[in-house]
């Protein structure tokens, strides 16, 4: 098994038939950032239902050695994956964009890396015109002065905040202009 560092693992257990699994996804649940599911639909090339697992991928904020990791969490080396890019871990555990595979659904995901799926998701297939369309159209139809902290929050709602903080000026420019005209057809 190659030893390797990351800051970022995919993991494989099966808590249902292994009690050291079971208490490893419980100490994950306790101490990591995570997203995990119970994959128990998908199927084998033979078309056989592959007994139930549970895909989990966790973030750290300092690199951690997978051996030390499986020693940690109790487990083997062989569970353990780098993982090179988080969202296309996040978008595996439902399958995401993956037709050839049984779906999940964003509902059966757990954990608190669950709201960078739902972010991920939210903007599937929008480049940047697109996502700046989307942010100029909330400003144009929104009812009622806005405020920039309520725009902020809407833009790291989406997942957009880069978006927003490369053009912060146009949009505090955009949203002032609103906000005029919101006091002058109240006057």
């Amino acid at each position: 098994m190659e030893k390797f560092r990351s800051k970022k693992f995919c993991i494989l257990l099966y808590p249902l038939e292994d009690e050291s699994h079971k208490q490893a996804l419980e100490y994950i649940k306790l101490n990591y950032d995570y997203a995990s599911i119970v994959h128990d639909k998908d199927k084998n090339e033979a078309g056989e239902l592959k007994k139930s697992h549970t895909h989990v991928v966790i973030s750290m904020p300092n690199a951690k050695w997978n051996t030390a990791l499986a020693k940690e969490l109790g487990i083997s080396e062989n569970y353990l994956q780098r993982c090179r890019s988080l969202e296309n871990a996040l978008e595996y555990l439902i399958h995401f964009n993956d037709d050839s595979k049984e779906q999940y659904t964003l509902e059966q995901v757990k954990g608190n890396l669950k709201k960078k799926l739902e972010k991920i998701m939210l903007n599937d297939g929008k480049d940047e015109e697109d996502k700046v369309q989307e942010l100029v159209d909330f400003i144009i139809h929104y009812q009622g002065y806005l405020r920039v902290t309520d725009f902020s929050y809407y833009c790291l709602s989406l997942g957009m905040w880069s978006v927003y903080r490369r053009s912060s000026a146009i949009f505090g420019k955009l949203i002032e202009e609103h906000n005029k005209y919101v006091r002058e057809v109240r006057s």
